[in-house]
């Protein structure tokens, strides 16, 4: 009996990995999908996914170094961030290598505006000084990683690693939209913790990905009054607004424009003569035609809610995207930034 059984395990390892698999892991976790910031990479599979409303995430600055002499770590800067989570591990293709995983990542946020607060690697030398994450024993992945943590995958795969890579990004807040925090932790599973029933093998890379979305500005302060816009027109021609919100590349009116609406249809019923160029400008993240096109539709959508919702004819009305080549601040910082991306209203006539 023990022979046949040592026959039956040998035979079952024999076979290819993909026969090894179990069902449940040759497709995605149940209920999981990709988060709409995040690409994933093609033949990948999510392992686990988790949402939560509200949660903390931390972001290391800088490697986590465990001090022997005093056993205890060394204090290490960190930021903390709240908000709506999204957390996925994924199992990457196998012949995808962390190095490749991690630069695809960084290349589709980049792309989406992201920014590197923080990147590092093991350089395969886990407890060498070319470590850049951590002095070894996976104390990285233990440190940041407290909340949403997986016992098998995290605890013991990941963190058993030699070659791992770390990114941690960040998109700033858009259009009344909190700031977007997205950490990536790449890892190639060594021999010792290969899993072929969850398609596991020795080189495999297995990626946890966490998007944190903080919670939106307080636009309290932003809602300019009819009169208040009538005296700006009156004095510039124009009037800036702040209180007009679209996510992020979108162009449908978020809820929180109501009050800023409103009061612009105030100051069109209150003088029946008056025109207004409605118009949106971004700032310089993404292509100038890009934002062009983007900014013309935002402010088309502004031009629609007015002539549907308060009854104005679009006469009155004409739509103008300008992208950033009118910008009222620099583009070099935040809040050069958020005070490029604007709603104006132009006297017409």
């Amino acid at each position: 009996m023990k022979n046949m059984l040592l026959c039956v395990v040998c035979a079952v390892l024999a076979l290819p990995l993909s026969a090894q698999i179990a069902p449940q892991f040759r497709k995605d976790a149940a209920g999981s999908k990709d988060h709409p910031l995040l690409k994933r990479i093609e033949g990948s599979i999510v392992l686990k996914y988790n949402t939560k409303k509200f949660d903390s995430h931390t972001i290391p600055m800088e490697r986590i170094v465990f001090d022997y002499g005093a056993q205890k770590f060394k204090d290490w800067k960190k930021l903390t961030v709240e908000g709506a989570r999204t957390t996925l591990f994924y199992r990457e293709p196998a012949d995808a290598g962390t190095l490749e995983c991690i630069r695809s990542y960084q290349e589709d946020l980049k792309g989406r505006g992201f920014e590197v607060l923080f990147e590092g690697a093991s350089n395969s030398t886990p407890t060498g000084e070319t470590n850049q994450l951590d002095n070894g024993y996976g104390r990285f992945i233990k440190q940041v990683y407290t909340s949403e943590t997986d016992y098998a995958i995290q605890q013991y795969t990941l963190s058993g690693c030699d070659d791992f890579r770390y990114a941690a990004l960040k998109k700033p807040g858009t259009d009344g939209a909190g700031e977007i925090h997205v950490t990536i932790f790449c890892g190639a599973v060594t021999g010792s913790w290969k899993d072929p029933q969850m398609g596991i093998a020795a080189g495999t890379v297995l990626a946890r990905v966490d998007v944190l979305e903080t919670k939106a500005m307080n636009n309290r302060m932003v809602v300019v009054k009819a009169d208040e816009m009538q005296q700006q027109i009156d004095k510039s021609g124009r009037v800036a607004l702040y209180g007009i919100l679209f996510d992020f590349n979108k162009t449908e009116l978020k809820p929180e424009s109501d009050a800023t609406l409103d009061q612009i249809g105030k100051l069109l019923a209150a003088d029946a003569a008056l025109k207004l160029l409605v118009v949106g400008h971004t700032d310089n993240a993404g292509a100038f035609e890009f934002n062009r096109d983007l900014s013309n539709r935002r402010a088309a959508a502004v031009v629609d809610v007015l002539v549907k919702r308060f009854k104005i004819s679009n006469e009155r009305l004409f739509p103008f995207g300008c992208s950033f080549a009118s910008p009222a601040a620099p583009n070099t910082t935040e809040e050069g930034r958020a005070k490029n991306r604007r709603v104006e209203l132009v006297k017409w006539n």
